[in-house]
């Protein structure tokens, strides 16, 4: 599960490392706390139609898969995340998954778990342990919808807008023990292959992000507790990555 995340990372060094030209729009640079509907970066390769080259860009869209058949924006608040174990067959993900595949660059992502009385729940931030992005596996689509689309994920001329899925799978380990379904984080090496523009075949798309030898190693993660104020969407900034307050 990822229904929230943080992305604060210079964006230059990123793009640099993965070969990738910025699309982005500059004034969403550094957020703590992006839930979903919310514009968010996203990495996808396409064929430049008049070159025939493939461009690997950094983009915005709206974290929310329209596949075409949307017929309001309201649909996207039950497809932020999809199953890996049913990409294929699924209707609003299959469509994407042989040619709109992507990653989702972030810092780290917020779950939350219920104390053992029953009442509140204590966020965790999950993040590469060593401060390096987490590069998880994603779907876009570009949606049509009714046109005129304004802001940072719609096209230049605002006939389309740019939505995306984060892909999750079963948890294990220290993981499980904060949710029982995980983001698929996918090794550095590994991307290259997911954004490949060459697996054009939904089936082989499935059962490449059903291997696990892709996944990043759990035990490189970092697993802790932070501020409660997490949980009010309006919250913001570098304060919420803070141990929880206690009042003595």
């Amino acid at each position: 599960m990822c229904g929230r995340f943080a992305f604060f990372q210079e964006v230059e060094p990123l793009v640099d490392d993965l070969g990738a030209v910025d699309l982005t729009d500059p004034t969403l640079r550094a957020r703590w706390n992006i839930p979903p509907t919310a514009p968010i970066h996203v990495v996808t390769e396409s064929i430049d139609k008049s070159t025939g080259e493939v461009l690997r860009a950094l983009r915005m869209a709206r974290w929310g898969l329209l596949p075409p058949f949307a017929q309001e924006l309201s649909f996207s608040a039950r497809t932020f995340n999809a199953r890996r174990e049913s990409l294929a067959q699924k209707p609003s993900f299959r469509g994407s998954m042989g040619r709109y595949r992507a990653l989702v660059p972030m810092d780290g992502y917020y779950e939350w778990v219920r104390d053992t009385g029953g009442g509140r729940k204590q966020p965790y931030f999950i993040s590469a342990a060593d401060g390096s992005p987490l590069l998880m596996a994603a779907l876009v689509s570009w949606w049509r919808g009714p046109g005129g689309h304004e802001g940072p994920a719609s096209s230049g001329d605002g006939a389309f807008l740019l939505t995306a899925t984060i892909i999750t799978r079963e948890a294990s380990g220290e993981l499980a023990r904060v949710h029982e379904r995980t983001p698929v984080m996918l090794q550095r090496s590994q991307i290259d292959d997911w954004l490949d523009t060459a697996m054009d075949d939904r089936r082989a798309a499935q059962e490449w992000i059903l291997e696990d030898d892709h996944l990043l190693d759990d035990t490189t993660l970092s697993v802790r507790e932070v501020d409660a104020a997490v949980g009010r969407v309006g919250n913001e900034g570098p304060q919420l990555l803070e141990p929880p307050q206690t009042l003595l």
